[in-house]
């Protein structure tokens, strides 16, 4: 019987193996800390010009319809040297992948052996079925891809300064981008969730991740905005970047807080044009049931922020 076991489930260790790598993969923290560590140390990230822009603005809102393409326009409005890219490449996930490549990184992952630099001048007299480029190179790459994509298109509109906004990264991906900006500025972006899902309601075929999470129901859509929400809340505890409530846009406390933050004028909510966008579709009142599984999803952690 143990030997059928063993056939069918794999060995005991195997399952171990993986299941540790689950938890490991879970928490970009750690793994960032270990590469800084093991790699980093006393090994300034570069370029070979270093970055176009040194502190790139990140808008994230907890899930669609939240206001986020309205800030994105503010934060752009008195500041023609910046431009703010909208969810580029949405599903795609660049981010998103390149931060998932961290995540198996540890103080023992990769094996010191398997570099480069302690071996000698004559590689086919050694084994090197695992054999990689420098650490340093590797972070310089992930820094080379975000300048390529996003600053240097930037530079050639005239744009010294760049920023995107999206509606899925979470904190693992605030860490990455501050891993490699570390004076990037963040803004976090959140909605009351049953006004946010009223108006996203006609759009049930957008992905919370491609192709494997499209955000269907008031459940899924819930549970996309708590799981921000709690992740934007563990940044504000870190002290990183400024949290807004789409409903205070308008407040002036509000938009001298970001102003400063930011570093320039951010106008009046009344001051900006009203536009619809591309699939702008009338907003019908909720059903009762719709309510129900929304509140459900999402929680106490609406109450919390005053939903």
């Amino acid at each position: 019987m143990k030997s059928i076991g063993r056939a069918i489930l794999g060995p005991r260790r195997s399952r171990l193996t993986s299941r540790g790598a689950r938890d490991q993969a879970a928490r970009l923290e750690r793994q960032l800390d270990a590469f800084d560590s093991r790699f980093l140390t006393g090994a300034p990230l570069q370029t070979s010009s270093g970055p176009l822009c040194e502190n790139p603005v990140f808008i994230l809102s907890a899930g669609w319809r939240s206001g986020s393409t309205l800030l994105q326009r503010m934060v752009m409005a008195n500041n023609p040297s910046i431009i703010v890219w909208g969810e580029p490449y949405d599903i795609a996930s660049p981010i998103q992948t390149l931060a998932d490549q961290l995540r198996p990184f540890s103080a023992d992952w990769p094996r010191s052996g398997y570099f480069v630099e302690p071996r000698g001048s004559d590689l086919s007299n050694e084994w090197v079925a695992n054999l990689y480029p420098p650490a340093q190179a590797f972070r310089t790459a992930h820094l080379a891809y975000l300048e390529t994509l996003f600053a240097a298109p930037a530079e050639a509109l005239g744009r010294s300064h760049w920023g995107l906004k999206e509606v899925r990264l979470g904190s693992d991906h605030v860490r990455y981008l501050r891993w490699l900006y570390p004076k990037a500025k963040f803004v976090f972006l959140i909605r009351n969730p049953l006004d946010a899902y009223r108006s996203y309601r006609g759009r049930l075929t957008w992905f919370a991740d491609w192709p494997n999470h499209v955000v269907a129901t008031p459940h899924s859509f819930g549970r996309h905005w708590r799981r921000l929400c709690n992740e934007f809340l563990e940044m504000q505890d870190q002290d990183v970047g400024v949290l807004l409530h789409y409903e205070r846009l308008g407040d002036d406390a509000t938009l001298s807080s970001l102003s400063d933050y930011l570093g320039w004028s951010v106008p009046r909510l009344q001051e900006m044009a009203r536009l619809k966008g591309w699939n702008s579709k009338e907003e019908k009142p909720l059903g009762a049931i719709e309510k129900a599984m929304l509140r459900r999803a999402v929680g106490s952690t609406a109450r919390a922020l005053g939903y």
